[in-house]
């Protein structure tokens, strides 16, 4: 991934993905990233702090662990709605009659009894966390600590941030990494190939929904590109090129676009031209939202063209040379034709929607039937 195309880096950019819209896809493909996310602050433990929400087999769900779950589905849930006045969401009927809330607890029990089935699954199949990843689970809470100068501090913080203890953060950390190794031993035992997209888009089409740079299904484009750079690449600081490499760079740039726009392949123009590293082998492709995951010029020049238009832009790294492919609603999967091309997609979409497939077949077993304990479960909001 080139940085003089992309604006944040593909380290920082995963960590967008924290919402519960397409959340076996985030499982399978970013693991332990969704718990780090920012939550409103959570109300101390209340007057059933010793009991508990519900039951997913023989397993107990604690107040705690559920709250952290119920408060990342309603910051998703005001994120897709276009971040209305809590004040008032909450209350609003906007569903088959049920109110913001009451789908945001079940969105969130229904999360946690899918945590807690996988993780069932992996103590079965005797998968554990080994000593390194425990230690560097605890070096990390140390780490917090140290930021904070204090535990109690760090704690304080830590439930602002994230709605839980520093403790129950841990508890809860460690259940991801050990779902994510289940995770990970499922899909490589998944046998897919680029045959089976259709079927399987059809079949889980959420699964064909976010990217990298499209979190919780975002309005977004599909583009191809070409890069043209300006500056030395090969440098850390990017230095720009001297006065007449940068018109040869112009000239080169403005031929490009022209052949372009006169119809010449754009994805051979892309392989034989293209200086974004990232993705210039696989045509030059992107699917982003807005908000910044794009140098600024390239994201509204993107969103301003029609599907199959061309335009150039400059930014700080160069000429880009934009084709649109496609744009999608919120919400919307991408198309068939994008699944079946975009390399995010492909049989690796396949192998996300077969372990979604084992995953439902999982949860109608009746050992792991949801009880609720109706009187905590009713009492929080």
């Amino acid at each position: 991934m080139s940085k003089g195309m992309v604006k944040k880096s593909e380290e920082t950019g995963n960590k967008t993905k924290a919402g519960n819209s397409s959340k076996y896809t985030l499982f399978a493909v970013v693991g332990i990233a969704v718990i780090i996310v920012t939550v409103a602050a959570v109300a101390g433990f209340s007057a059933f702090s010793k009991s508990y929400v519900a039951s997913v087999g023989k397993v107990k769900i604690k107040i705690d662990e559920y709250r952290f779950f119920l408060e990342q589905e309603k910051s998703n849930m005001l994120n897709i709605a276009g971040n209305p006045d809590p004040g008032t969401f909450w209350d609003t009927t906007i569903t088959g009659g049920e109110k913001a809330i009451d789908i945001a607890k079940k969105k969130a029990l229904e999360n946690i009894r899918e945590l807690k089935i996988q993780l069932m699954k992996a103590k079965e199949q005797k998968i554990s966390l080994d000593k390194a990843e425990i230690d560097n689970i605890e070096k990390g809470i140390e780490e917090i600590i140290t930021q904070y100068n204090s535990k109690s501090a760090a704690d304080a913080a830590c439930r602002e941030i994230n709605g839980v203890g520093l403790d129950e953060y841990k508890e809860i950390y460690k259940d991801y990494l050990l779902m994510n190794k289940l995770v990970q031993k499922e899909m490589e035992s998944i046998e897919a190939n680029e045959d089976e997209i259709e079927e399987y888009y059809n079949k889980f089409p959420d699964t064909f929904k976010d990217t990298i740079y499209r979190p919780n299904g975002q309005e977004a484009v599909w583009v191809r590109h070409i890069l043209i750079a300006t500056v030395d690449l090969q440098t850390e600081e990017k230095k720009e090129l001297p006065g007449d490499k940068l018109e040869e760079v112009k000239k080169k740039a403005e031929e490009l676009f022209e052949r372009a726009k006169n119809g010449e392949d754009f994805a051979k123009l892309v392989a034989e031209n293209s200086e974004d590293s990232g993705s210039a082998q696989r045509g030059g492709d992107y699917i982003f939202s807005e908000g910044g995951y794009m140098m600024p010029e390239f994201e509204e020049t993107a969103f301003k063209l029609e599907p199959g238009n061309i335009d150039i832009t400059k930014t700080d790294y160069g000429y880009h040379i934009i084709k649109l492919e496609e744009k999608f609603s919120q919400g919307e999967p991408v198309s068939l034709r994008c699944a079946k091309e975009y390399w995010e997609f492909k049989s690796n979409a396949v192998k996300v929607a077969k372990y979604i497939e084992k995953l439902e077949e999982w949860k109608k077993d009746p050992k792991y039937r949801v009880v609720k304990n109706e009187s905590v479960y009713n009492s929080i909001k």
